[in-house]
């Protein structure tokens, strides 16, 4: 999370104009920022997150995969708790190879759960 602190001691170098007007800028930015209610796919309010949904395999152990179609590999990977339906689960999940541009590589003790994550860019 970004300090306001530092963000804050960096503006108060500029002209008083231009001062008021980012640090307006950046406590909204810093006060407002939120995942929000994405769907399957989509990408979050404001920030560079992308919710997945998807099934473990039937096989526990067993290598599955999820088509992203983001075009690069993400970084990483939160799981996501959606609130609003019932039947979903915080799953264990390993990476089992590197995320590629279109896949993320996944095994789970757990079978034929369906799960929710946020994956980012």
């Amino acid at each position: 999370m970004a300090s306001k602190g530092y963000v804050q001691s960096l503006i108060n170098r500029l002209d008083d104009k231009i001062r008021v007007s980012l640090n307006y800028v950046f406590d909204h930015v810093l006060d407002n920022g939120q995942i929000g209610a994405v769907e399957h796919g989509k990408k979050a309010i404001n920030f560079r997150w992308y919710r997945l949904d998807a099934t473990t395999s039937t096989a526990a152990n067993t290598e599955f995969s999820i088509i992203h179609g983001l075009g690069v590999a993400p970084f990483h990977v939160l799981p996501l708790l959606p609130l609003t339906s019932s039947g979903v689960q915080m799953v264990r999940l390993k990476v089992t190879r590197a995320a590629d541009a279109s896949r993320l590589y996944l095994s789970s003790p757990d079978t034929n759960a369906a799960f929710s994550v946020l994956v980012e860019v």
